[in-house]
């Protein structure tokens, strides 16, 4: 009996190990809780002419039943062509489209929390050539600013709100979907007013840069014209570690340099639409020139150039999906070799081409064209143009199809997403706890630091995420001090507490 149980425990024991689950790597969450429609900031929407003040919302996604409370969070943007769903003659472009669904629920179920965020829409595609390129580069810089708005929502809703949504403040990925990903590349790469005052966004009938931030703001969504640009959570820094674009492009290879998170792309090489390296956007149901862009080769190209994805290469990441991605990047780029575009996934062949991983269901669309003056009819016989595959098979093969493209994106972002966001140190966290205690924190303002040690503190200086020294104190020579005027403007920011022997780091909330 004794060896009996002893060999159903040694079985037990290999069948658990064989199954055995890595969250943040595997779904180890079989549900999702969906809170919708949640305000995460307001702007003014162009869509009518003139601008409205209007709500942004998202819905977040949480794994059903987890106790964790420091999680990565995933800030995702959907497709939609930067126009609304149906009105853009396509049954996507919402945050509830069937495969950004897909995406998040799927990314919670592995144990992050997911914001499916919708975003200003809005571009006049029938315009004249200096019109559609200033109005769809107007377009992704509002989409821009709302995803960094969605950001600062979440990192001012850790600091006064006792994190309602269970996140890491300092562990955060932005992507997107068609036209989010265009958003997401923007959003790692857009920081310098000379990156869109280029000659290509220079409206030569206006005599004017398209993009003025006197009027509409800057990137991060401060500033501006008040009637034009509303500021959202002025005071909370909008960093993120990592982006991920699936099927975008960015408005120009020059905004990458030296020194910025890492990307990762997925992209059709026959992607008509928006290119696999520099071409020109082209939108569905027209042959007009919008505006020339670098596609997913490009990015990854200069990303793998500058050593901006390097923290994906050591140790490799060898799984079937890279081995794949790895060997299809060689074929198409044999200047870089196997493995030289680390970060880029190709959907390779025609077939493959255009958004192969969207899906959506007809019903669906008969209910909800109307409602926008639209005709389904008009809809479903269109279809959605960059995915002709998916009306070829009908809604049933078609959605088993575009899933199994789902399975392959999943598979190809999990472990990248895992070694930026829970493998790899972030300069804001993972830091020495032990020689000082500092309370309260967050702070309305008075903080005490007491050491925990022998060793007096001698110095304490206050600086911003981005490094700026904005308040220091010396000669302190004490092993207690307390702040009683800080006077920060609200947000995080870093404390260095310096003693004899070294320097402590340690994160500091004003609220």
């Amino acid at each position: 009996m004794k060896k009996q149980l002893l060999f159903i425990t040694i079985m037990l024991t290999i069948v658990s190990s064989g199954f055995s689950q890595t969250r943040y790597l595997d779904e180890v969450f079989t549900s999702v809780d969906v809170t919708s429609n949640v305000t995460y900031g307001q702007n003014y929407s162009v869509l009518t002419g003139a601008p409205i003040l209007s709500n942004l919302v998202m819905d977040v996604y949480t794994p059903t039943g987890d106790t964790e409370t420091s999680r990565p969070l995933i800030v995702y943007l959907p497709t939609g062509s930067f126009l609304p769903k149906y009105i853009n003659q396509l049954p996507t472009g919402d945050k509830t489209d069937s495969a950004t669904v897909e995406m998040c629920t799927r990314l919670a179920k592995q144990g992050y929390v997911v914001a499916a965020c919708n975003y200003r829409t809005g571009w006049n595609p029938q315009g004249t050539q200096d019109e559609r390129t200033e109005t769809i580069l107007q377009a992704v810089y509002r989409g821009l600013q709302d995803s960094k708005t969605a950001v600062r929502y979440f990192k001012k809703d850790f600091a006064t709100n006792s994190n309602s949504y269970g996140i890491n403040p300092n562990r955060i990925a932005v992507g997107g979907q068609g036209s989010g990903g265009y958003i997401s590349l923007a959003y790692g790469a857009v920081d310098k007013i000379e990156e869109i005052q280029l000659t290509k966004f220079f409206n030569f009938t206006t005599n004017a840069f398209m993009v003025d931030t006197a009027l509409l703001g800057d990137w991060d969504g401060l500033g501006g014209n008040p009637a034009l640009n509303f500021e959202n959570h002025v005071g909370y820094d909008n960093e993120v570690d990592v982006t991920f674009n699936i099927g975008g492009a960015i408005g120009d290879s020059t905004w990458i340099n030296a020194g910025e998170i890492p990307t990762i792309s997925i992209q059709g090489v026959a992607d008509a639409f928006a290119p696999y390296k520099y071409g020109i956007v082209t939108v569905p149901g027209t042959s007009l020139f919008v505006v020339d862009v670098s596609g997913a080769s490009d990015v990854s190209r200069i990303q793998n150039a500058f050593g901006n994805n390097d923290v994906f290469k050591t140790p490799a990441i060898t799984d079937v999906y890279t081995t794949t991605a790895n060997t299809n990047n060689a074929g198409l780029d044999a200047t870089y070799g196997n493995g030289g575009d680390e970060g880029l996934y190709p959907f390779v062949g025609a077939a493959n081409g255009n958004g192969p991983w969207e899906f959506w269901d007809d019903a669906t669309v008969t209910a909800e064209a109307p409602l926008l003056g639209q005709d389904p009819a008009v809809i479903l016989a269109n279809g959605y143009a960059s995915n002709p595959v998916y009306q070829a098979l009908g809604p049933v093969a078609g959605r088993a199809r575009a899933l199994s493209y789902n399975d392959t994106i999943q598979g190809y972002l999990s472990p990248r997403l895992y070694r930026v966001l829970v493998e790899t140190p972030s300069s804001l966290e993972d830091i020495e706890e032990s020689n000082v205690s500092i309370f309260p924190n967050p702070t309305n303002g008075v903080i005490n630091f007491v050491s925990s040690t022998n060793n007096l503190i001698n110095g304490i200086s206050f600086y911003t995420t981005t490094g700026q020294l904005v308040k220091e104190t010396g000669n302190i020579a004490s092993g207690t001090y307390t702040v009683n005027d800080l006077n920060l403007p609200v947000g995080m920011y870093i404390v260095n507490v310096h003693f004899n022997n070294g320097i402590t780091t340690k994160k500091v909330v004003i609220k």
